[in-house]
């Protein structure tokens, strides 16, 4: 049936409007019913960049989770791993500092740190809408990366340095032979490895020094036992193998101190020459050589410190504690001296620094030579006992600079940290002997008599028994 033409037509009101206002709610509806596949995309620009400088990767997790995984492994686990096992092996920590892997990975791990988050922060970056909250992330985003590269760029450097240092320090003898064999196994010293530690009069850079420090340090390998053999500077007539360059000039012996060794090989080229092995100094070789040969023990490695840089190590690992039995008369400074002597130290509890430490090392007025060479063996003694990991962690930086002017040794970077992390965590020094009167009378030595002195302190140790003359 037909409308009256005058009743209203409401036929349009059941299809669906095309009205402005009606479109825009439709809309709005639309993206509050949506749910966000990216957690990020709720999150503000400036959480998200952080979140990317802090966990490279974390905010675009649910854009790329490869992408995320790979850039929290490299920027984040792995940073974090190191750390982690720096400090669990902080006992260990010259271990790692002087392996060159260990730079070199470390080296590696300070690239990626910084990569990692410069590719999190574009990749939040890019996903933002143009305008005012994008130009806040980048900002953002530039300084923390620029604030994060400092100190990775300073860690890059600094491996860098050390490796340079043990370049410089740890030179190569062309071989893996003891550095003075005596040529008779039965005394040998066998489980024993020997180093020879010299201690020269000079200073920075300077090598044709006088050997006034010479020590054997023993250490039985089975059991870490470690003993310590003082030679007089003032000994004389040491002997050379037969047919070496320095038994044909002194068949009888040389007739100064054994510390005029070294400069003398110093100034003879051509003696020199034939001591020659590898990159070693070859007055070293030459002064071990006849150590060997006259004590009839097998010297495996040497280590040669300059005495004056000697005081920069001691104040670069804070100091040293002894504890004297009596009042040290004090010795003229040393060039280079940070600070004056005192007229004396002692007796009781003393602190020392390195001119201190030196001082106390070098002073012969309150008794002798060789009351100095027991005052050195004191102080390494103290020394290693008291250094801690964390102390090497936190100063090797400096120390490496030091050790660069003031170190020279045969022995390879591994094979020395592992004597100084065997020195310093607790490693018993058990015995310590000087060769001096009444057992050894230095300008008049009885070679036999010292080699077997030296056999007894060794079964000492091998048995675990005290040596009566320590």
């Amino acid at each position: 049936m037909a409308l009256p033409p005058d009743r209203p037509d409401f036929t349009d009101l059941a299809t669906p409007s095309d009205h402005k206002a009606l479109k825009r709610l439709a809309d709005m509806d639309t993206a509050t019913s949506t749910p966000s596949d990216d957690g990020s995309q709720r999150r503000g620009p400036s959480g998200a960049v952080l979140g990317a400088l802090v966990a490279p990767g974390s905010p675009s997790f649910f854009r790329n989770w490869l992408l995320s995984a790979f850039l929290l492994v490299l920027g984040f686990v792995i940073p974090v791993a190191t750390v982690v096992v720096a400090l669990v092996r902080r006992d260990e920590i010259t271990s790692l500092v002087l392996n060159r892997k260990f730079l070199l990975a470390l080296q590696v791990i300070a690239v990626f740190f910084v990569v990692t988050r410069l590719i999190s922060v574009i990749e939040v970056i890019r996903s933002r809408t143009e305008g005012s909250p994008r130009r806040l992330a980048s900002t953002l985003g530039v300084f923390g990366v620029i604030l994060l590269a400092a100190p990775a760029v300073w860690s890059v450097a600094r491996a860098n340095d050390l490796s340079s240092v043990i370049n410089d320090v740890f030179v190569s003898s062309g071989g893996d032979e003891p550095l003075a064999a005596n040529g008779d196994e039965s005394t040998s010293g066998d489980g024993f490895k020997t180093v020879l530690l010299l201690g020269g009069d000079e200073g920075p850079g300077r090598w044709a020094l006088r050997t006034d420090t010479m020590i054997l340090v023993t250490i039985h390998e089975e059991s870490g036992r470690i003993a310590m053999i003082s030679i007089p500077r003032n000994m004389y007539k040491m002997q050379f193998p037969p047919g070496s360059a320095m038994a044909n000039e002194f068949p009888k012996g040389f007739p100064e101190l054994t510390n005029a060794i070294y400069p003398y090989v110093f100034t003879h080229e051509d003696v020199a020459a034939t001591y020659v092995r590898g990159d070693l100094q070859p007055e070293a070789i030459a002064l071990a050589s006849g150590i060997s040969y006259s004590m009839n023990i097998t010297i495996d490695d040497y280590v040669l410190v300059n005495m004056q840089g000697f005081l920069e190590i001691i104040d670069a690992l804070g100091g040293v504690t002894l504890t004297l039995d009596e009042k040290l008369p004090m010795p003229g400074n040393v060039p280079g001296a940070k600070t004056q002597y005192p007229p004396f130290i002692g007796p009781g509890e003393v602190t020392m620094d390195g001119t201190t430490a030196l001082g106390f090392a070098r002073s012969r007025s309150g008794d002798s030579d060789y009351g100095r060479m027991g005052r050195q063996r004191q102080l390494l003694t103290a020394l290693a006992s008291q250094v801690q990991g964390s102390d090497i962690l936190l100063r090797f930086p400096n120390l490496a600079e030091i050790m660069r002017w003031t170190v020279r040794t045969s022995l390879s970077a591994d094979e020395f940290s592992s004597l100084v992390d065997r020195l310093r965590s607790g490693a018993s020094i058990k015995e310590s002997v000087g060769l001096i009167p009444p057992l050894i009378n230095p300008g008049n030595p009885n070679f036999t008599d010292i080699s077997n002195l030296i056999d007894a302190l060794q079964a000492s140790i091998r048995n675990d028994v005290d040596f009566p003359y320590a």
